[in-house]
């Protein structure tokens, strides 16, 4: 894929040196995205990545063909792995395609893609992970429209990490992310849930490890079935949240889980 469009590797270097060319990778982790993929691939900003990568968590749509007919570098899942599972898959693929830096957006719509020029700049500054913040300024989930029933205790799950944690994170718990090689090789994420949980554990595992984090204003917009998970699934989320904070006090102490140990490249 060439690229037509400002570059990370053409962002003003901070010393102000040329930047060390380096190769940005976009990964979709789609299931059932057919209604939505081919406009949001209409409106992805292409020429800031070098390839655009497609896992189909084995969707019972057409996602994965329409996804090829696009002409997007995929892959299907032969079962569904779950969130944290495809993610795994995507990343490694992402890795074993050369990327240095990684650029993770869900084809569903619901983040807003302009984002990512100030996220990559975020990068070119140092930071080994950029997280979206969707309340920066005076903007909320719930302006977007969230359901109120998952805003309130979404609230709760960002104050009791940033307490604990003692982090000056705003939104631990949402959808955009970058990261970047470096981060990757230094934290044990292939330990993680397969789950929505495996999100909070990289930052839990970025913060354990000193890594730097950056944040950036997003957009969201919550339509339908994505302005919020189940009640159910809300619940046992925010109890593997509570488990993770418990494990990472333990890491602290000195009692070290599979996701905090230290991997081959931090020995």
């Amino acid at each position: 894929m060439t690229r037509t469009k400002i570059t990370q590797k053409e962002i003003n270097h901070p010393s102000g040196s040329k930047p060390t060319p380096r190769k940005i990778i976009a990964i979709l982790i789609a299931f059932n995205a057919a209604n939505t993929l081919e406009e949001f691939y209409r409106n992805f900003p292409k020429g800031l990545v070098d390839d655009i990568i497609l896992v189909d968590d084995a969707s019972k749509d057409n996602t994965f063909e329409l996804a090829q007919k696009l002409g997007i570098h995929s892959y299907k899942n032969p079962i569904n792995l779950g969130y944290g599972g495809n993610m795994k898959r995507a990343l490694g693929l992402a890795l074993q395609h050369g990327a240095d830096i990684i650029i993770d957006l869900h084809p569903d719509g619901e983040y807003k893609a302009s984002v990512i020029p100030l996220a990559l700049e975020q990068i070119n500054q140092g930071a080994q992970l950029v997280l979206g913040n969707r309340y920066a300024g005076n903007s909320t989930p719930l302006k977007s429209g969230m359901y109120i029933w998952k805003y309130i205790p979404l609230m709760g799950l960002n104050l009791l990490p940033k307490l604990i944690i003692k982090s000056d994170i705003k939104d631990f718990h949402q959808g955009f992310r970058v990261y970047s090689k470096t981060l990757l090789e230094n934290i044990n994420y292939t330990a993680n849930s397969n789950g929505f949980l495996f999100s909070f554990e990289i930052i839990a595992q970025a913060e354990y490890h000193h890594l730097k984090i950056a944040q950036v204003p997003v957009e969201t917009i919550y339509t339908g079935g994505k302005r919020g998970s189940t009640l159910k699934n809300s619940i046992l989320y925010s109890l593997g949240v509570l488990k993770v904070i418990t494990l990472y006090l333990a890491a602290k102490s000195g009692i070290s889980s599979s996701i905090f140990k230290r991997t081959q490249s931090l020995k």
